[in-house]
């Protein structure tokens, strides 16, 4: 009987003893602390800021930090994994998993600080490996660098309180002592933009861009304000390959026309926000390359015509896009014209086109071209001393007697001035523009992989005063040498030029920017009133394998 008993009782001791290690198993793996793998932050920018990536590292350490509950993995072993899982590649948020389950984290944080000028944008993704939560993303902007440390410290409030049930108080910045201060800090109001760091980024952020100095951003030959107000849209996930500013419904307000390779886009500045109204013309079949807006044939809408090859790259297949009542229709369906509209004072808008001709593309004949009989016609020729391409080319007063002339990009991308008969007048020294796009000739040989002649980057007029023309020009500056096969860009900036009886001399220039430009345009871009410089910048090629292009819409409000 006892030994019956015994083994009873050593039954359910025994029992009794596994519940309780599996309760304290499952107890201790509840509160194991979650363990995030925080990554450096990509710094972009001109000047080296190393210190800035070390210092937004230390900061979220400290601020998610917290014993016995959130744990941040080592930086070398993290850094260690990401080199493994990209090498030179940027972290997207499928290598963040990758890295995440190396180094067995429950979440991976990552994010890059970009710097355009004065103007820095933080872009942070915290993503949970297991998956049962939507990766966070956050986007904010800061007019200095001083101003990042407030706004990492809000991510760092937020993915406490969100994730981890955490509220803490995002410490403030405290303002300069009327001592220390040269004039009284004035209070600002918060703008609805600038409350919400998890809204959508596409709105319109309309900020004063300062240098180091308190000067304008921007250098004149008399010292003189360009330009005092600074914008700059969402990053978007394709190439901007042309952009054109231009009322295209009807209603008196300007719209912004973007083509990608293979799409029109048509954006609208609406109540602080840059809002994408519509999505036109889908091909896989074509590659648009520029895209121009005018109402030329004057019914009240201006028409989108856009420059496009076929997609070997090497005939010319354009179209054109007019607004008629909800829908755009194709006006013109297969050109084989090159366009390009000059915005001009003295003639209002005109219609430029250069013949296709199969092989040599910059060895048509450039027109003035008018509406006639439903189709656009060719009128006045324009002559040029030699081989040019339209997409570089534009005319205007630029010698200031109120003549017409040409100024354009030569094959190899120096600036050159004629007249209309072919005449030349001046031709720059330095190189200026720098695209990315090509035109695709016969191969020389066989063992050629691909013939490309680059087309020039597009170049503008201004009429600034009455006596004065400003012609206005990108400069891509290129990591390669200037070599026609392969092509790569650093940094960009925008200068303007007027002539001085010699030659054209520069007038101002923005300061560089990190990428390329890969169009722009002047014009009314929110419809305010005021005049600005909006120029396509490409942040990312995404020309390798297991990367994304990237591309930006700035703004500069220039002076009248």
């Amino acid at each position: 009987m006892k030994s019956k008993i015994y083994k009873i009782i050593k039954s359910h001791f025994f029992g009794f003893l596994v519940l309780t290690l599996v309760c304290i198993h499952i107890s201790s793996a509840a509160e194991a602390p979650k363990r995030i793998a925080l990554l450096p932050f990509k710094i972009n920018a001109e000047k080296d800021l190393s210190y800035m990536r070390d210092g937004i590292f230390d900061m979220l350490v400290s601020r998610l930090s917290q014993a016995g509950k959130v744990e941040i993995l080592d930086r070398n072993q993290t850094e260690a994994a990401l080199a493994a899982a990209i090498g030179a590649e940027p972290i997207n948020e499928s290598t963040a998993r990758i890295i995440g389950e190396q180094l067995n984290a429950d979440f991976v944080l990552f994010g890059s600080l970009t710097v355009l000028g004065n103007n820095i944008s933080i872009d942070a993704n915290m993503v949970d490996i297991s998956g049962t939560r939507p990766t966070l993303t956050f986007f904010d902007q800061s007019q200095d660098l001083g101003g990042v440390i407030t706004k990492i410290n809000q991510i760092a409030v937020d993915i406490n309180a969100g994730l981890f049930g955490r509220v803490t108080v995002a410490k403030q910045v405290p303002a300069p002592a009327p001592s220390q201060a040269s004039q009284p800090v004035q209070p600002q109001a918060p703008q609805p933009d600038q409350l919400d760091i998890h809204a959508h980024p596409e709105k319109l952020l309309e900020l004063d861009i300062r240098d180091e100095e308190g000067s304008l951003s921007v250098s004149g030959r008399d010292g003189r304000e360009i330009y005092h107000r600074f914008w700059r849209s969402a990053s978007y996930k394709h190439l901007i390959n042309g952009l054109a500013l231009g009322d295209v419904d009807g209603d008196g307000k300007n719209e912004t026309v973007v083509v990608t390779a293979h799409e029109v886009l048509i954006y609208r500045s609406e109540k602080a926000k840059f809002i994408k109204t519509q999505e036109l013309e889908k091909s896989n079949q074509k590659y648009y390359i520029g895209v121009d807006v005018a109402d030329i044939n004057g019914n009240g809408y201006a028409e989108i015509f856009v420059t496009s090859l076929n997609i070997n790259k090497n005939q010319v297949v354009s179209f054109v896009l007019e607004y008629e009542g909800n829908n755009f229709n194709k006006i013109v369906k297969r050109s084989s014209w090159f366009y390009r509209v000059v915005h001009s004072p003295d003639r209002d808008q005109i219609l430029l086109g250069q013949k296709h001709r199969s092989g040599k593309p910059f060895s048509g004949d450039i027109f003035e071209m008018e509406w006639q009989n439903s189709e656009y016609a060719p009128t006045n020729e324009i002559k040029t001393p030699g081989n040019m391409s339209l997409m570089g080319l534009t005319i205007g007063d630029v010698l200031n007697d109120h003549q017409q002339i040409a100024v354009a990009y030569k094959q190899d991308d120096r600036i050159q001035i004629f007249e209309f008969s072919g005449k030349e007048i001046w031709t720059d020294s330095q190189r200026y523009g720098g695209s990315m796009l090509y035109y695709v000739k016969p191969k020389k040989d066989k063992e050629e992989i691909e013939n490309r002649l680059y087309f020039p980057m597009r170049i503008l007029i201004r009429k600034e005063k009455a006596d004065t023309t400003d012609v206005i020009a990108v400069k891509n500056y290129e990591l390669t040498g200037h070599k026609l096969e392969f092509r790569l860009f650093k940094d960009a900036q925008v200068e303007s030029f007027s002539w001085d009886g010699l030659g054209l001399t520069p007038n101002w220039k923005t300061r560089k920017i990190s990428g390329r430009i890969s169009d722009f345009a002047v014009g009314d871009i929110n419809n305010d009133g005021k005049i600005e410089l909006v120029a396509a910048v490409v942040v990312k090629e995404g020309s390798t394998a297991f990367t994304t292009p990237k591309s930006t819409i700035i703004a500069y409000e220039l002076k009248p």
